[in-house]
């Protein structure tokens, strides 16, 4: 077997633009859908035209959301070739913060702002849409350990791992979930982000949810005690990066990043018991289970949700703004951009990596577009 079908199991129609061949083993399709987790684009948005809009409008920060932006941005291009939207990969922190400042904007963020940070924003109350969700992997670099089997890594192990507790491939905690596998040897080198991440705050609550006794990292978008010898990257790709780089590598990123890094990833140990890859599939079961936790403002957790199916490292995103818009320009531009995201640039989800929204968070995101407030000229 070919290394790409250890992530192509089910990911085919995902992310088709990758070439990988369908799985024998997929239990469902990538493009099924479901109430929460299908895709969803027939949901109706606002009427708007979007062949009158000019000028520019630029957003930035999550990384984990990029793929899916960029994608979206081209697409968003032959619907309104006047108007030009300008999205720049950072960290989910520099996302709020910027956005805080009006130095964007639209910002990308994978985690709520925190309570601290609202005080920061100068242009008052903000708006969160959910855009799209997908799984983060946990990546590394075995060089003697099969490629076509992923390893099986519960998140007690992961814990230790990331907290320092384990540092070779060769503790017995990784040798127990993986009965018959060699070429685990070797010091194990910690990959992770090295600014304010959504990726790392949803990492870390997985960890702290699986094992939260053994959980010595702090849990957020920025800890400062990482393990020795561990070594950050900028961005998803930069921590891919270090994963390649470093024999022994492991390290969190999302899944479109990982596969464009080619890199090799492990199942996760779910809350019902369940060993699982990071695909479409395992993200779409995640967010149906934790559709409990939407919260009024629309945002959500589903880090570590129940269900055999879900993916226990599944990341929502969304783009944040202003719900007081500056200008009449721009904030036609802002709400027509946001239309198109939440309709037509559900079609982009899947083949960029992600899951696209459920039709019900789809539609209460394209009302919530009605609360933002425009000059009138």
């Amino acid at each position: 077997m070919h290394k790409t079908r250890v992530w192509a199991i089910p990911l085919v129609a995902a992310l088709a633009v990758i070439g990988a061949a369908c799985s024998s083993d997929s239990k469902t399709t990538a493009s099924s859908s479901s109430s929460t987790g299908g895709s969803s684009s027939s949901a109706a948005g606002l009427n708007i035209d979007y062949t009158k809009l000019s000028g520019s409008i630029t957003g930035g920060g999550s990384s984990f959301q990029d793929t899916f932006d960029q994608a979206v941005v081209t697409k968003f291009k032959t619907a309104a070739s006047g108007l030009t939207v300008t999205y720049t990969k950072s960290s989910s922190g520099k996302g709020i913060s910027d956005l805080a400042t009006a130095t964007i904007d639209f910002g990308g963020t994978d985690r709520p702002v925190k309570d601290a940070e609202k005080a920061t924003f100068t242009g008052g109350d903000f708006l969160y849409f959910p855009t799209v969700a997908a799984p983060i992997t946990v990546s590394y670099n075995l060089s003697g350990v099969d490629k076509t089997k992923p390893l099986q890594l519960d998140g007690a192990t992961l814990t230790k791992i990331f907290s320092g507790t384990i540092t070779t491939w060769a503790d017995p905690a990784i040798a127990a979930t993986n009965s018959g596998v060699t070429g685990l040897t070797g010091n194990i080198v910690v990959c992770h982000r090295d600014a304010d991440s959504g990726t790392t705050a949803n990492f870390t609550n997985f960890l702290d949810k699986a094992d939260h006794a053994d959980m010595k990292l702090q849990v957020g978008g920025n800890p400062n005690n990482w393990p020795a010898g561990s070594i950050a990257g900028t961005g998803n790709g930069g921590v891919a990066s270090c994963i390649t780089g470093n024999s022994g590598g492991i390290g969190y990123v999302d899944v479109a990043d990982a596969i464009k890094a080619n890199l090799t990833f492990a199942s996760v140990k779910n809350a019902a018991g369940k060993f699982v890859q990071p695909t479409l599939d395992g993200t779409k079961a995640a967010v149906a289970a934790s559709i409990s936790t939407l919260k009024a403002d629309l945002t959500y957790d589903p880090i570590n949700a129940s269900g055999d199916g879900s993916y226990p490292i599944t990341s929502p995103t969304w783009i944040i703004v202003y719900k007081n818009q500056p200008t009449k320009a721009r904030g036609d531009a802002v709400k027509a951009f946001l239309n198109f995201v939440l309709t037509d640039g559900q079609d982009q989800a899947a083949s960029a990596g992600y899951a696209p929204l459920s039709a019900d968070l789809q539609q209460k995101a394209i009302d919530q577009l009605n609360q933002l407030v425009i000059p009138a000229s």
